[in-house]
């Protein structure tokens, strides 16, 4: 009976134990759900959705994972914003976790916590969660490898490698850049004298032959579509731009999206724990090579790659974290850690209010203006003189003040006062603010199908645009939920094959400003006619956040 009692205390001080760290998490959930309830999820997350109602062995882009892991989500939850959401909250959840578990066994729980509220005043693990996409999966993959061999180094058994060959398997099937967990394995052992022998365990490269078997859907995948997904991430990754020009965005890129108060702290952290980088065995220089040299990595493949995107760094900034999180504690007094805490939070926090506010109600005008569907002007009445007024502006401009002013000095009044609207209308670029893409979808969606019953044709198979996002987040928010199919991608197109899209009822949908060179790529590849529906335009109180023009595909 004093057994059971104590016990019974034991299992009530463990629970106690992890309560900071369990409000921590339940706060960051419940304040993004309550974001999400003001925006839509963004139509790189509903191209996913289009993934996952064709399952495939892989796809164009990437591997599978993503598309497996939102069927689930959509097979428990339904095929709604909420489970989408609530999914990709989740997922988040996970990954925070996972991180704070980690931590929490190799240096106790106030580092943990340490670790988790650091993550937590990173933009990246906040904003950056209300979307699901291909990185998420990923992480949770990397993660458990990461810590799979730390355990190893401490513990030398073949069990971790076979586990690590698993877990890392599962991530290569989430993203490709799960090879650079191995390269960096390697890097380590090989930096380190006094463990360079591990390269000769063969349980390693058994670990290598597990990982390569459960990837093999992605192999058979590309063997059957002409090693299409390699080809395309090798030529994304080492062509396609001038000697460094992406290298300064990526990096002053994920500065902003990490914190440069956190970088910088990283790097501090990495002096203060010197001693402990001279061995090989210590948590400390596993985290440090395996999370530093994909940052290398990237940077390096930003010199030249065609696209160098900041997110890329999430897994330097996790090892920062995790080796912050200990080192704050033993290098910095307690009231100094508050005030840094509060400070990244505080920041974090007033970032993401601003974020919000300007993507409901923007605080500054830089919406760019650039005039290309002249055809759309001339349909529209435009005289030949005006137009040929219009073709003179060769310049992108960043503000309606600013263009208006602009026209103006081009115009006559009596031009400017009957044509200026429209002409504002068209030239808005309206896709090049980010943050339209995730507002009003379900209203976009509605004002569509509205067009189409208008015109006869309340049941489409097809939506066909010439960006796949255009096309993916109207599937989603229509009825019938037809297929999307794109033009500037066809190899995507798996469930949209080009012949089938001939054959049934199918529109053609572009952004206005846009519509006359998405024409012209329409006709190019489908040689078919179009018939004029009209138009929809989408507001937000007096706010313009998209204007499509809608047709259908006839013979």
């Amino acid at each position: 009976s004093r057994f059971c009692k104590s016990h019974h205390f034991s299992q009530i001080l463990k629970s106690v134990k992890h309560t900071p760290a369990l409000a921590v998490l339940s706060v960051h959930f419940l304040i993004f759900y309550i974001i999400n309830q003001f925006l839509n999820p963004h139509p790189d997350m509903l191209d996913h959705w289009v993934w996952s109602r064709f399952l495939s062995l892989s796809y164009y882009e990437h591997p599978p994972m993503i598309a497996w892991l939102i069927r689930g989500i959509t097979m428990v939850g339904g095929q709604s914003e909420a489970a989408l959401e609530v999914g990709s909250q989740l997922v988040t959840l996970s990954i925070l976790t996972l991180v704070y578990a980690g931590t929490f066994f190799l240096y106790g729980r106030n580092a943990a916590l340490m670790t988790l509220l650091i993550l937590c005043s990173m933009p990246y693990f906040t904003l950056g969660s209300i979307f699901l996409h291909i990185t998420q999966p990923f992480l949770i993959f990397w993660i458990l490898s990461l810590f799979l061999l730390i355990r190893y180094h401490s513990q030398p058994e073949k069990k971790w490698l076979l586990l690590i060959g698993v877990v890392a398997g599962f991530g290569a099937l989430s993203k490709y850049i799960m090879l650079l967990f191995y390269i960096g394995l390697f890097l380590h052992l090989l930096l380190y004298r006094k463990i360079r022998r591990e390269m000769l365990n063969p349980w390693l490269y058994c670990a290598g032959i597990l990982s390569l078997v459960i990837f093999i859907p992605v192999i058979i995948w590309n063997a059957q579509h002409d090693w299409i997904s390699f080809r395309w991430q090798l030529e994304k990754g080492t062509t396609g731009s001038d000697f460094g020009e992406n290298t300064l965005a990526f990096t002053i890129g994920h500065l902003i999206l990490f914190s440069p108060m956190w970088a910088l702290f990283g790097a501090v952290s990495i002096w203060w724990l010197r001693d402990r980088l001279t061995e090989g065995k210590q948590a400390e220089s596993v985290i440090t090579v395996l999370s530093m040299f994909p940052l290398l990595f990237f940077t390096l493949m930003s010199l030249k790659g065609t696209i160098s995107d900041p997110h890329w760094a999430n897994l330097a900034y996790i090892g920062i974290a995790i080796l912050l999180g200990n080192e704050l504690l033993y290098q910095v007094k307690r009231k100094t850690i508050y005030i840094v805490i509060t400070t990244g939070l505080v920041v974090n926090a007033a970032l993401i209010g601003t974020v919000l506010m300007h993507t409901l109600s923007p605080l500054i005008d830089w919406m760019p203006h650039e005039l290309k569907n002249f055809q759309y002007l001339k349909q529209q009445g435009l005289p030949d003189t005006t137009l040929l007024k219009l073709n003179k502006i060769d310049e992108r401009f960043y503000s309606s003040e600013q263009y208006i002013r602009h026209l103006k000095d081009l115009l006559t009044p009596e031009e400017f006062q009957i044509h200026s609207e429209l002409i504002q209308k068209s030239a808005m670029d309206l896709s090049a603010d980010r943050l339209t893409r995730v507002l009003k979808w379900d209203r976009t969606g509605r004002q569509l199908q509205n067009l189409l019953e208008q015109n006869e044709l309340p049941h489409i198979s097809y939506v066909v645009s010439r960006e796949y996002q255009l096309s993916s987040a109207l599937s989603f928010y229509l009825p019938g939920r037809p297929w999307p199919h794109s033009i500037e991608k066809p190899e995507r197109n798996l469930w949209s094959p080009i012949e089938k899209v001939k054959s049934k009822q199918s529109i053609f949908v572009c952004e206005l400003q846009e519509c006359q060179g998405a024409l012209e790529d329409f006709y190019q590849r489908f040689k078919m006619n179009l018939n004029y529906l009209g138009e929809v335009e989408t507001r937000s109180r007096k706010r313009l956040i998209r204007i499509l023009q809608v047709y259908s595909i006839g013979h």
